[in-house]
């Protein structure tokens, strides 16, 4: 009996013992739901007109939402104009023009954005940085 003890208690151990080697590093494994490095991360198309000309080395765009997709909508009842970040990786389009430069004010444009799913829960608007700005001359 003492014998089948002694080896129920070492397969119990075996088995803590190869959970924890198991076990992912640190940094690893599951990713964060909001956050940096979140998954899953959504597109978030907004179109608009630029409420304001931005300069050449302006750091963000100024756009009045009309229309978005599923994942925007709670940014067309938000106060406008809403502010959309950009930085050196985002492209930017116009007439062949390639530059956040060479926007103007009231140019209908078309702007797509990556953000965590979990942080649009709830009707939240979080911060967008644009990964690409297409824009079109006012009619």
């Amino acid at each position: 009996m003492r014998a089948k003890a002694v080896l129920a208690t070492v397969a119990v151990a075996c088995l803590a013992a190869s959970a924890a080697i198991a076990a992912p590093p640190p940094g690893k494994g599951k990713p964060l739901a909001t956050g940096q490095g979140c998954k899953p991360k959504v597109t978030v198309v907004l179109k608009g007109s630029l409420a304001a000309t931005p300069g050449a080395s302006a750091t963000s765009l100024s756009v009045t939402v009309k229309s978005a997709n599923r994942q925007g909508r709670a940014y067309v009842t938000a106060t406008q104009p809403t502010p959309v970040l950009v930085d050196e990786d985002t492209k930017v389009r116009r007439q062949g023009k390639k530059t956040i430069g060479d926007l103007m004010a009231a140019d209908r444009v078309l702007v797509q954005a990556r953000v965590c799913k979990a942080d649009l829960a709830q009707n939240a608007t979080p911060q967008l940085t644009a990964t690409r700005v297409v824009a079109h001359p006012a009619k």
